[in-house]
């Protein structure tokens, strides 16, 4: 290595050690000829996590915490949690999963980003068939905690759009069996019919709660949901 470059090596270590050792906002400085706003923004300390964490627990079904907690800090409807292992979540991913429109609704008019689980639960058909078409794979991708896109379209009960999806599912994907959880559960006869028609290969698979689709409509009191399980063996227990 001649001179110059052995200098030049020496030099770029150098630097880079350097930079490891200021604090993160000196670290991102942007550079003078992409000065903007980006810059103040780069410059900005990290939201509290206390409030993250409140704020995406308050999306599963605490409308009046999510509009205190908005008022607070209007960024937080960006905000994201990860459960471990990767498990990313906003609030609207929590009120799309739990299928609190309301909730879900309200973070959209403060400017959270819709994504393909939430048109799902929203019943937005149009919205879910354009990203289908132009990305295929979002029909089989997860949401948060491993909810399938079927899930948040039994959510909804729109059999179009669990129709639109079917095309892109595997055979005997276990996203019919998560779902008929989910239509189950907020009283979808439509969609419980469609999906023990279209796949389901388990009528009796627990939920996260170990509860059968069987024993959450008879809980909830869908007499009707109750009677199409059992005609293709749903149980209890």
């Amino acid at each position: 290595m001649n001179t110059h470059r052995r200098n030049f090596v020496v030099s770029s270590i150098a630097a880079a050690a350097a930079a490891a050792t200021l604090p993160l906002h000196a670290q991102q400085t942007v550079p003078a000829d992409q000065k903007g706003t980006g810059e103040v923004v780069r410059k900005r300390g990290r939201q509290d996590l206390d409030l993250v964490f409140a704020f995406v627990g308050a999306g599963h079904g605490n409308l009046v915490k999510v509009k205190e907690l908005v008022a607070q800090d209007a960024k937080l409807v960006f905000a994201a949690w990860d459960w471990g292992g990767g498990d990313w979540e906003t609030a609207l991913g929590g009120a799309a999963h739990t299928g609190h429109r309301e909730i879900a609704t309200y973070l959209l008019s403060k400017g959270a980003r819709i994504d393909a689980f939430c048109a799902a639960m929203l019943g937005q058909h149009e919205v879910l068939t354009t990203i289908l078409a132009a990305n295929p794979s979002v029909a089989t991708a997860k949401g948060p905690h491993g909810f399938t896109l079927l899930y948040h379209a039994a959510i909804s009960g729109e059999v179009a759009i669990a129709e639109a999806i079917k095309p892109l599912l595997t055979a005997g994907a276990r996203d019919r069996n998560q779902a008929l959880s989910a239509a189950a559960r907020d009283g979808r006869l439509a969609m419980t019919t469609w999906l023990l028609k279209n796949g389901v290969t388990d009528p009796n698979v627990p939920d996260a709660f170990n509860k059968t689709p069987l024993a959450t409509a008879l809980a909830k009191g869908f007499g009707d949901i109750a009677d199409e399980l059992r005609r293709y063996g749903g149980r209890e227990n």
